[in-house]
């Protein structure tokens, strides 16, 4: 979702004059900042949630294999054929 919101903001912020004011939010107040700041900033948080979703496909991927590991052997001891 915050993957999404980021993208939706670059491309308004693309849209957007160089010299045009633009607020960010922090915490509960909105802040005034230069264009590109804001613009550099969500690059570098998309690039961060990318690297962190893959990252987190790879434990998921692990996670899934042990499990199938555990079942197939649990199965062999119980005398259960997998299927």
């Amino acid at each position: 979702m915050e993957m999404l919101e980021s993208d939706k903001a670059l491309e308004v912020l693309e849209q957007v004059q160089g010299n045009s004011k633009v607020y960010k939010s922090v915490g509960a107040v909105l802040v005034e900042k230069d264009r590109d700041t804001v613009m550099k900033e969500l690059q570098e948080r998309k690039e961060f949630l990318d690297m962190r979703a893959k990252v987190l496909k790879k434990q998921e991927d692990k996670t899934k294999e042990k499990m199938t590991t555990l079942q197939d052997t649990l199965q062999k001891e119980l005398g259960i054929t997998p299927s």
